[in-house]
């Protein structure tokens, strides 16, 4: 599968790229290797699994009783506020930027701003986070989510095959560099990719559907409110996506029945969703 998707990838018109800045490492602070200790480190483990299934709450109130020093716990934290909803986010955040987190934390305040409808703000943290680590597929496939949802389609290409690449064909940036060759109609490079990277039929249905949103007139950001990234309300499970143009709220029992990965909606796909 590597070598196909390298192969088939040559062949992809990029019609330009992106800037990605002067590449440079993390700012200096705390040492991010960290030796939590066995326990910690099972628990901590239990929290972020907790994340990936889109139980927040609960991740959250395990990482309360976790050492709030460790930068680890920090940003599993973060991330954490952040998928609820929680405007504490954003302070867990800042408090990361000067750490050896601080391309996790730009990534996160960059979610935060798309999801304010900030959309300046938003591409300006992102490119950061990829400055900081151009190797991070996530990073990569947000920041192109962000440049489409700006009108930059060159600049989103180049990322979505920059992170498929880096990805060995995942299928988040193929489903995003997919819903973009629609949107330009090369269905012809469209077929090659699909059979490249093995992507389901659902997922080229998906795909469709998001061109089809971003050609209508009426495809523009939804306001922040309407946003999955929303501070929730009562009795209510937030989970980060970035597969809806205006994502609805999802209740915990959906979240359950959601064999998707939270790890995988974070990452995003398309502006089907911020």
């Amino acid at each position: 599968m590597r070598n196909a998707v390298a192969v088939g990838l040559l062949s992809l018109t990029l019609g330009g790229c992106a800037s990605l800045g002067t590449l440079g490492g993390s700012p200096v602070g705390q040492s991010c290797s960290e030796h939590l200790g066995q326990t910690v480190e099972l628990q901590l483990n239990l929290a972020r699994e907790m994340l990936d299934q889109g139980r927040a709450h609960a991740a959250l109130a395990n990482l309360e009783t976790l050492p709030q020093d460790s930068l680890d716990v920090r940003e599993s934290k973060a991330l954490a506020l952040r998928r609820i909803g929680s405007p504490l986010a954003r302070t867990e955040y800042q408090s990361l930027l000067s750490t050896c987190k601080a391309a996790e934390a730009h990534h996160g305040l960059g979610l935060i701003a798309m999801r304010s409808g900030n959309r300046i703000e938003a591409e300006r943290e992102l490119r950061e986070a990829a400055r900081l680590q151009p190797t991070d597929s996530s990073f990569r496939n947000d920041l192109g989510v962000v440049l489409l949802d700006r009108g930059d389609r060159s600049g989103a290409r180049f990322e979505f095959i920059t992170a498929l690449e880096l990805s060995e064909g995942g299928k988040l940036p193929a489903t995003n560099l997919l819903s973009l060759m629609y949107l330009e109609g090369e269905n012809s490079q469209a077929e090659g990719l699909i059979q490249r990277t093995g992507l389901s039929t659902d997922d080229v249905r998906e795909a469709h559907e998001r061109a089809d949103a971003l050609r209508s007139p009426n495809s523009s950001p939804a306001p922040a409110e309407s946003l999955s990234h929303q501070q929730p309300a009562p009795a209510t499970e937030q989970v980060d996506a970035v597969v809806q143009v205006q994502a609805p709220v999802v209740s915990v029992d959906a979240v359950a029945q959601d064999h998707t990965s939270a790890a995988a909606r974070d990452a995003g796909l398309l502006v089907k969703a911020r």
